[in-house]
C-alpha cells in the first residue's frame, strides 16, 4: 500500500512538471509569435541579438534543468522515444527554404543545402519512429538513431550558422543581392525563435536516450540474465 502511494505520488509530481514545461514552451511560442508582429526580430544593422536571445535562452534553460533536477528528468523521460522522432516530420518545411531559393527570395548558398538537410530528417524519422514504436531488435537501428540525430542537429547548428552569416545584421558577412531577411518576418520568425531550438532539444534529448533502443544482442543477454537469475532463486 505504501509503495503504491509512492508510485502515486511521484506520478502525480511528474504531470505537474510536464504542466509546468507545456506553460513555458507555450509562453515561449506565444513570445516569439508576438515578436515578429511586432518587428522585433527583422531589425538590421546591428547584431541579431534578439534572434539570438530566443535561440539560446531556451536552450540553455531547459538544458540545465533537465541536468540539475531529478524531477524534471523523469517527468521529460516519460515522453515517449518515438514521438520526439517523430515530431521532426514537421521539417518537411525545409521544402520552403529550397523554393525560396529557386524563386530568389532566399540566398541558394541556405536555401538549398539548409532545405536539403531538413527534408532528410525529416524523410528519415518516420521509418525510425514506427521502429522504435514497434520495439524493433534490428540490430543497427541504434546505430540508425544515433547517426540521424547527429545529422539533424548539424543540419540545425548549420542553419544557424548560415542563417547568419547571409543576414541584414552585421555579421552577415556573406550576404550579397540576398539576405536570409525572409527568416525574421512574421510568421517565418517562428521557425529560428521557436522551432529550429525545440528540435535542438528534442535531438539533445533523444541522443541522451539513445540506451532505450536495444540491440537483439542486449535482449539475448537480458534474457540469460534473467534465466540466471530465476535458477538462483
Amino acid at each position: 500500500m505504501k509503495i503504491n502511494n509512492q508510485y502515486r505520488a511521484r506520478a502525480d509530481g511528474s504531470r505537474v512538471i510536464i504542466k509546468i514545461v507545456l506553460a513555458v514552451v507555450a509562453v515561449w511560442f506565444l513570445a516569439a509569435f508576438i515578436g515578429g508582429l511586432m518587428n522585433l526580430f527583422s531589425r538590421t544593422g546591428g547584431p541579431p541579438l534578439s534572434v539570438g536571445l530566443f535561440l539560446v535562452i531556451p536552450v540553455v534553460g531547459f538544458t540545465l534543468a533537465y541536468a540539475m533536477s531529478s524531477r524534471v528528468r523523469h517527468a521529460v523521460d516519460q515522453i515517449p522515444l518515438w514521438v520526439l522522432t517523430i515530431t521532426h516530420v514537421w521539417r518537411f518545411v525545409g521544402l520552403g527554404f529550397m523554393i525560396g531559393a529557386l524563386i530568389h527570395v532566399l540566398p541558394p548558398q541556405f536555401g538549398f543545402p539548409e532545405g536539403l538537410g531538413d527534408f532528410v530528417t525529416a524523410l528519415f524519422c518516420v521509418p525510425l519512429a514506427f521502429a522504435i514504436r514497434k520495439g524493433s531488435h534490428a540490430p543497427r537501428l541504434r546505430a540508425a538513431f544515433i547517426a540521424w540525430n547527429i545529422f539533424g542537429l548539424i543540419d540545425l547548428l548549420s542553419a544557424i550558422s548560415m542563417g547568419i552569416l547571409y543576414s541584414e545584421s552585421t555579421f552577415g558577412v556573406l550576404r550579397t543581392d540576398l539576405s536570409t531577411a525572409l527568416m525574421t518576418t512574421f510568421p517565418v520568425n517562428l521557425i529560428p525563435t521557436f522551432f529550429l531550438p525545440l528540435f535542438i532539444l528534442f535531438h539533445m534529448l533523444a541522443l541522451k536516450r539513445r540506451g532505450e533502443i536495444m540491440h537483439a544482442s542486449d535482449d539475448r543477454r537480458t534474457r540469460i540474465a534473467d534465466c540466471e537469475n530465476m535458477g538462483q532463486a
